[in-house]
């Protein structure tokens, strides 16, 4: 089962009890899976594919109005799949229903907002797998209850964003502390943990990846400089210059072709008298810049023969 899916399973365990919460849930089952009668657009009942949001209308209409509602199975006209349709027993129950979750008040309360949010997520919400991604969308059928979702959410503190997607209007989180946050917000305690726990796993890796990296290129730059000074005291030496550079000088390239794996501080405890890193990093750009000049005494020389 995909991580969306034990979302939604935990979401419609979630007992909610004040019936003001109950039938703000309830207000986002109809505002984005409501089906509208032909005739005259009254509620006529439910459309949803998902068993666990299917299971917390059931609770939801017996609680908070004490109806029973009846699954119709519908087969679309491509005949690719079957389709789930929850219809109300009546038309007067079903405008009671819509009337109490069109309220004005009913997302006034906070806990009436994260329990509409709740219903939102489980009606036509989804959260990529925490270990790929960080993305949770919830769907919407046009723009106006996008933006009613979106006011939800902002309200809560989340700031989500809104773009659209061929008809519908897709309203939608990036960021994993908002992810987070907004599953904690609708009663996801257990989602909730196990994202965050992977956020800190992969912060930890990343930080460790980011250390090793930094080391490699380090170790990368260290190892690159210790071939070009061996480079050079082996120019210098092959060259006859050994016998022009200063007794300090001449130590510092010996010991840096005797021990040519050393590290700078290494080097300096091998000198007598022993010096520290900077200054063993002073000598050996000498003996880099005395090479330097050779060569270019060198390459003078050829040309005025020539």
């Amino acid at each position: 089962m995909s991580f969306s899916g034990d979302v939604k399973r935990e979401l419609a365990a979630v007992d909610t009890q004040a019936r003001h919460c109950r039938i703000a849930e309830l207000s986002a089952y109809v505002l984005l899976a409501g089906e509208r009668e032909e005739a005259d657009g009254s509620l006529a009942g439910f459309r949803t594919e998902n068993e666990a949001a299917s299971r917390k209308l059931f609770t939801l209409l017996e609680r908070a109005f004490n109806i029973d509602i009846a699954l119709c199975r519908e087969q679309d006209p491509s005949g690719a799949h079957e389709s789930r349709f929850f219809r109300l027993p009546d038309a007067e129950r079903a405008a009671a229903v819509a009337a109490a979750a069109g309220h004005p008040s009913v997302l006034r309360r906070e806990c009436c907002r994260r329990a509409f949010l709740r219903g939102a997520f489980l009606t036509a919400g989804s959260v990529s797998d925490p270990e790929k991604s960080y993305h949770l969308e919830i769907v919407c059928p046009d723009e106006a209850s996008a933006a009613v979702v979106r006011k939800a959410m902002r309200e809560t503190g989340l700031d989500a964003k809104v773009v659209r997607r061929k008809k519908s209007y897709v309203v939608y989180l990036k960021e994993g502390d908002q992810i987070v946050s907004f599953l904690g917000t609708i009663g996801a305690s257990i989602s909730f943990l196990n994202i965050e726990s992977v956020r800190v796993m992969k912060e930890m890796r990343g930080s460790v990846n980011r250390r090793v990296n930094c080391e490699t290129a380090n170790l990368n730059k260290t190892v690159v400089s210790a071939v070009r000074q061996i480079e050079d005291i082996r120019y210098i030496r092959d060259n006859g210059g050994f016998g022009e550079l200063t007794p300090q000088l001449r130590e510092m390239a010996e010991i840096r072709l005797a021990f040519p794996d050393a590290s700078l501080t290494e080097l300096g405890e091998y000198l007598n008298p022993r010096i520290g890193k900077s200054g063993v990093n002073h000598r050996l750009r000498k003996l880099c810049a005395y090479a330097a000049d050779m060569k270019m005494r060198r390459t003078r020389g050829e040309t005025e023969t020539d």
